[in-house]
Parts: structure tokens; C-alpha cells; sequence
């Protein structure tokens, strides 16, 4: 009777590891969409890159960044303002030289990175869904980096 009651317990044990490694992998599979593949952003993104009364309004002043360093020195923090901020266009690679690198972050946030072939010159914005909507909340202007 021993037997049996161990070899019960055995195939009870072994049934319920199965089912739950079948349930993790159904969980896996349903991976969510990245927020930059949302139909809201890219709406949001499109209109951002071809309308400037729209961008000059979904860009948090100061703006938080960086400025892109000169002469081989350090890049500098600095606060983009309304009065100097250049307009933002649709994104255009040079023929292939460059490339855009979209990164969803915790569900939370947009990272796009800009950077030539050589990985040497890059530039980085980062959108982030506020009370009223979509906006840029971070900006490193193109530059070479260390």
C-alpha cells in the first residue's frame, strides 16, 4: 500500500509539473506589443516629425539633454529651450549611412537612438506618455560620443 501511495504522489507531481511548464510557455508566447509599434505612437511620431506647431507643443521646455561635444571634449548636460529649439524633421538615414534603433522601455517610455554606421556619431530622443499625450522628454543632440 506504500507503494502505491508514493507512485500516486509520483504521477500527481509529475502531471502538475507538466501543466505548469505548458502554462509558461503559453505566457511566453504572448509577448506585447512594443510601445513604438503601437498604432497612438506612431500616429503620434508621424505628426511629430511633420508638424511643428504639433512638436513645439509635445516637447517638455527646458528640455533635459545633452549637447554634442566639441573639439574632442566632453559632452555637456544642457536644457533645450522653446526659443532655440530647431524643428525636428522625418527621419532621413543618408543613404544608408544611418540607422534608427527604437527601444520600448518597461512599457514607459520610447528610446530612439540615431547613430552612423561606425557607431561613432549618435544622437538619442526619448517619448514618454504624459497626462496629455505622447511627448519628448529627452533629447541628445547628434554628436560624437565617447
Amino acid at each position: 500500500m506504500k507503494f502505491s501511495s508514493s507512485l500516486w504522489f509520483f504521477l500527481l507531481a509529475v502531471t502538475f509539473i507538466f501543466v505548469s511548464c505548458k502554462d509558461k510557455k503559453g505566457n511566453d508566447e504572448k509577448e506585447e506589443t512594443p510601445l513604438y509599434e503601437t498604432a497612438e505612437f506612431k500616429e503620434f511620431y508621424n505628426k511629430f516629425s511633420t508638424d511643428s506647431a504639433f512638436q513645439m507643443d509635445h516637447v517638455v521646455f527646458p528640455l533635459d539633454g545633452m549637447k554634442a561635444p566639441e573639439n574632442d571634449t566632453m559632452a555637456v548636460k544642457h536644457q533645450w529651450q522653446r526659443e532655440d529649439w530647431k524643428i525636428h524633421t522625418t527621419f532621413d538615414d543618408a543613404n544608408g549611412t544611418f540607422s534608427v534603433e527604437m527601444l520600448d522601455l518597461a512599457g514607459k517610455m520610447v528610446i530612439e537612438i540615431i547613430s552612423d554606421e561606425s557607431g561613432l556619431f549618435s544622437m538619442e530622443r526619448r517619448f514618454a506618455k504624459l497626462s496629455d499625450g505622447w511627448n519628448l522628454i529627452y533629447y541628445k543632440e547628434m554628436g560624437k560620443y565617447k
